[in-house]
């Protein structure tokens, strides 16, 4: 929509609101050329990145007829500064107007008025306007014609016409400040252009459906058979994911037909599932855990308890003799649970015997637990015996069942195994493989034989353990495809119902459809007509609404992180206002209706609305600063006023012209000045530093003498210094010269004393001749060398050499006529002394040499 209206921009900008009259054509472009309008961003020329310039300073301005020009006029603007002045009517406009041309492309004030370019630019006695001709110096000091580029230049003015809107925004409603802001920047036009949109193209475009909803309701009844018929695709696509969804959870990446061969296979190829079920009614032999270390385990194990035993009956029977007194003593032990107060064998009462044979028989056996333990281990050792003799049974049982298994049950040590006894009774039933040549019959086979079985056996074993994790993945993989032919049957049912109910459908409402085609007919264009608008209303409320998004937005991306820069130059353009009164932080609105918030110094924790806390100047002043802080932003290399410091009072030029033109600030930046107040330019070029002074000239505008062309005077300079020299050195003229040594002297005295003032040394003592007069330039001159004197903690460079100057101005007496014009000026008077020539190059030397020295405040 954006670009359907570019591409039409003049016939849509000429169409206002009322009547819907832009919607209107908006909406007969969009039918016809919105469908094959790009979408994409319009191929726009590059814009110039902020702070890399195509050039660096202009360099000559050459225009007319254009404007109040009837004839070309060439202005040289190759000095850093360059200030025209003159009365209203002059041709100054004209030129800021050329110079916005040549820049920008076109002239903001003739878009205001509605008046063609053309029109606006022609000089009505010429009867037309050609193009001004900028040219400029480019970094490798050539010279380059300007481009004209708006988006990259429109932050180089600053015109008085946006300072006085400004200034009235305290009034406006909050919409109509989102429209000063704009117009502050230069961009008035396009709040013009914006705001003629309708809020809405509905009215304009085919949006409502009463035949369709005629038809609607016929089709009610019809309304099940369309969900069907409308519903096959979307059921069938839900179906055919869920199967695709149901093949990759079965495996990754596996497809649903590809799932069916694997269930079902093909006349080709048979199925994994039958492959499956064939391979699992295979057998797999028994695991039989042996091995050869598990096996020679249990020979040692039942040697060893074989070992075991013979020694601790060998233990036993060399204390056999003792066995019988230990059970005479635990038997007597027995009888004295049943009465211990008499003697077991003759019923004497205790204390009547000799000895008590209760304490013999607890004594004896303390004397016996040695044989005690003896018994126990030997009746442990027995069943550890017993278990390894059962265990390596066990084991040779498994080997024999390998053998059996494996059809070697006939080998020697197959036989072996079978012969053995189930329950073997001999102690070491095994004894004999240990030495199988005892055997004459050769049917014992050697421990080595048997271990080369349990070998074989461990091997087969591996084996086996290998297989049964395969069946295992086998048979979870046939039970998955077992799920999967389950639930494939239900899944294809489903999907054969839901084309059978769709086919079943269709027909029904071909039927129905044949007896109501005339309503169907006239519905179906309402459809199409909706179907073509209404993308036409949603892109233009997508439009309107990014619109009213930008305009909304325009005052924070315009005055981004502006806010401490835009402070710190209001404050210096009100450097005469009580420090309470400056201001200590300043925010910036980010919407259209945002306040400007600001807190002063005297009150920081207090935040007011600036527009309702400041007066017309000092609203005009931070409007100014507004303007220079985006200048200074986007690195301007060039600022043009065009008349703006004559919106701003009096009181307030001062801290203007020290901010722009004194300062740091804007030392790299071209300035080109437009004003009426020959006053300003004075004070201008008498304050600019004096490594500046060079790159600055003045233009004077006059008005035309009959010709209609204005007068141009070429440069001068209202320098003091620089008049009192040319008086000299030009026309010998002393008195001349004197005259405007005396107007340097008192500005230099004077900026010597804020100097001093501003580090905090500027109290002076100087007497006046009467109330309203101001001090005399000797006795000012005498309070400053004679503070400089006495301030002798104050360090300066600048110091030493004002001192110096000032005892050298002041070493001419006081009642010299040089003095006498310098206190208070002279008056023409016949048959005066001529001016000492010495006086006057010594008066002119000391005001270069001060000129020359740092006296900016705070510096």
């Amino acid at each position: 929509m954006a670009n359907l209206t570019l591409a039409n921009f003049e016939a849509v900008a000429a169409m206002a609101r009322q009547r819907n009259n832009r919607s209107q054509l908006l909406a007969r472009l969009a039918r016809q050329h919105l469908a094959t309008t790009s979408a994409d961003l319009p191929d726009l020329p590059d814009a110039t990145a902020q702070g890399q310039w195509p050039w660096l300073r202009l360099r000559s301005l050459t225009l007319g007829p254009f404007r109040g020009f009837r004839e070309p006029q060439t202005f040289d603007l190759s000095k850093r500064v360059t200030l025209c002045y003159g009365p209203n009517g002059s041709g100054k406009s004209s030129l800021c107007e050329a110079l916005e041309y040549a820049l920008c492309g076109a002239v903001e004030e003739a878009g205001s008025r509605r008046i063609e370019q053309r029109d606006y630019l022609a000089n009505i006695h010429a009867g037309r306007f050609a193009n001004p001709n900028l040219t400029a110096t480019d970094a490798e000091g050539g010279e380059v014609r300007v481009a004209a580029d708006e988006d990259a230049f429109r932050f180089f003015f600053v015109e008085k016409n946006r300072i006085d809107n400004f200034s009235r925004i305290a009034a406006t409603s909050p919409g109509r400040k989102t429209d000063l802001i704009a117009t502050l920047f230069g961009m008035e036009q396009f709040n013009n252009f914006a705001l003629h949109f309708n809020e809405s193209m509905d009215a304009a475009l085919t949006l409502t459906t009463e035949t369709q909803a005629q038809l609607a309701g016929c089709r009610q009844a019809l309304r099940t058979d369309e969900l069907t018929r409308d519903g096959e695709v979307e059921q069938l696509r839900a179906l055919d994911e869920a199967a695709a969804d149901y093949a990759t959870g079965v495996a990754e990446n596996l497809t649903y037909n590809n799932l069916k061969l694997l269930v079902f296979g093909s006349e080709e190829t048979p199925s994994r599932l039958q492959e499956l079920d064939t391979k699992l009614r295979s057998l797999i032999p028994a695991v039989t855990n042996c091995s050869r270390q598990i096996v020679a385990d249990l020979f040692a194990n039942a040697d060893i308890g074989v070992k075991n035993l013979a020694t601790s009956q060998r233990s036993l029977d060399e204390q056999r003799s003792q066995v019988s007194f230990r059970q005479l003593f635990a038997a007597v032990q027995a009888l004295r649970a049943e009465r211990e107060d008499r003697c077991p064998a003759c019923l004497t009462p205790i204390t009547e015997v000799a000895s008590n044979p209760f304490e013999r028989a607890d004594a004896g056996l303390r004397e016996l637990e040695e044989l005690a333990r003896l018994e126990a281990d030997h009746d442990s050792l027995r069943r550890a015996a017993g278990e390894a003799s059962r265990a390596l049974r066990t084991g040779l049982r498994n080997l024999e069942e390998f053998l059996v298994s494996e059809g070697r049950a006939d080998t020697l040590v197959g036989a072996y195994l079978h012969a053995l006894p189930r329950n073997p009774e001999a102690p070491d039933w095994w004894i004999a493989v240990y030495s199988p040549e005892t055997d004459e019959t050769g049917a014992t086979p050697s421990l080595e034989q048997i271990l080369v079985v349990a070998d074989q056996a461990a091997a087969r074993d591996e084996r086996t353990r290998e297989a049964l994790l395969r069946r295992d993945e086998d048979m979870a993989e046939q039970t998955r495809l077992n799920e999967a032919r389950v639930w494939m049957a239900e899944h294809d049912g489903r999907r054969s119902q839901v084309i059978e109910n769709a086919a079943q459908a269709r027909g029904r409402i071909t039927l129905w459809e044949e007896a109501n085609a005339d309503l169907i007919r006239r519905a179906s264009e309402e459809e199409q007509a909706n179907v073509r608008d209404r993308p036409i209303k949603e892109a233009y409320d997508s439009f309107y609404g990014l619109l009213g998004r930008f305009r909304e937005q325009l005052p924070g991306m315009l005055m981004a992180d502006l806010n401490a820069s835009t402070m710190a130059l209001y404050n210096e353009f009100n450097h005469g206002d009580r420090s309470e009164d400056k201001l200590a932080d300043l925010r910036l609105p980010l919407t259209g209706d945002g306040i400007i918030d600001i807190a002063f110094r005297g009150n920081p924790q207090q935040r007011v609305n600036a527009l309702a806390a400041l007066s017309e100047g000092h609203i005009r002043c931070l409007g100014l600063a507004i303007l220079l802080a985006k200048a200074e932003a986007v690195g301007a290399p060039l600022i043009i006023f065009d008349d703006a410091i004559n919106a701003i009072d009096h009181d307030h030029r001062s801290g203007i012209r020290a901010a722009i033109f004194e300062s740091e600030r804007f030392r790299q930046t071209q300035i080109i000045l437009t004003c009426h107040s020959p006053e300003f330019v004075k004070d201008i070029e008498n304050h600019l530093p004096r490594d500046l002074r060079d790159d600055c000239h003045q233009y004077v505008l006059l008005h035309h003498r009959g010709d209609y062309q204005p007068r141009v005077n070429p440069p001068g300079t209202q320098n003091y210094l620089a008049r009192a020299r040319e008086a000299i050195d030009e026309r010998f003229n002393a008195r001349d010269a004197l005259s405007f040594a005396r107007k340097s002297l008192e500005m230099l005295t004077h900026k010597a004393w804020k100097w001093l003032e501003s580090h905090r040394v500027g109290n002076i003592s100087v007497q006046i001749e009467g109330p309203g007069k101001e001090p005399q330039l000797y006795g000012l001159c005498t309070a400053l060398r004679k503070k400089l004197m006495d301030a002798q903690t104050f360090a300066h460079d600048s110091k030493a050499p004002l001192l110096e100057n000032l005892n050298t101005i002041l070493g001419i007496p006081e009642d010299n006529l040089v003095w006498t014009l310098l206190n208070k000026g002279a008056h023409e008077e016949p048959n005066r002394d001529d001016f000492d020539m010495v006086h006057v190059e010594t008066v002119l030397a000391v005001l270069s040499n001060v000129d020359a020295l740092e006296l900016r405040p705070n510096r």
